[in-house]
């Protein structure tokens, strides 16, 4: 499959997630409903390039990983993303590796900022999760993964933060 593919299901999946996200923590307008069949696409799409790529296996798997241990997956929308992405590497498989753990260990430090306290001057590090940017950089660097890796994430990222700008700008609940 093509990077270009790749990189729009990227995309795609992180404004979902974020959507899924902000249906239920920011009480929009929106009928909180709405998260789970946002959650099961953003999981069967994550699941497919967790299938389909070796690098969005290793990126994602470490993801998941990170938000399971530091308990961001924890509405019914990230419920049922859970689920689709299940669902696709039960059927397709999905590439292991212990890297997957390390990848997990650094998504985990971005999720530190809801756990424990960081001081104000280090806020932007965890909103914009540059640890695990700087740290699949240094994969990328040293060779370990490839550089579509850090691609794929970046269009996840922008995705993530463009909805969530999105969702700024909706209604709470009426």
């Amino acid at each position: 499959m093509s990077l270009l593919t790749i990189l729009a299901i990227s995309f795609l999946t992180g404004s979902l997630i974020k959507l899924s996200d902000d249906i239920t923590d920011k009480k929009m307008a929106i009928p909180g409903f709405f998260a789970i069949p946002s959650g099961l696409i953003y999981g069967l799409l994550m699941g497919y390039m967790m299938a389909i790529d070796i690098g969005a296996s290793y990126l994602f798997g470490g993801i998941v990983l990170g938000c399971l241990v530091t308990g961001k997956i924890d509405t019914n929308g990230h419920y049922f993303g859970l689920l689709g992405i299940l669902v696709v590497i039960f059927y397709y498989g999905i590439y292991p590796s212990p890297l997957i753990l390390l990848i997990g260990a650094i998504a985990a430090m971005d999720e530190l900022k809801d756990i424990i306290q960081v001081p104000t001057s280090l806020e932007f590090i965890f909103d914009y999760r540059l640890i695990l940017k700087f740290g699949i950089l240094i994969l990328v660097i040293l060779n370990i993964l490839e550089l579509n890796t850090l691609i794929i994430l970046l269009a996840f990222d922008i995705a993530y933060i463009l909805t969530d700008q999105l969702t700024s700008r909706f209604p709470n609940e009426i």
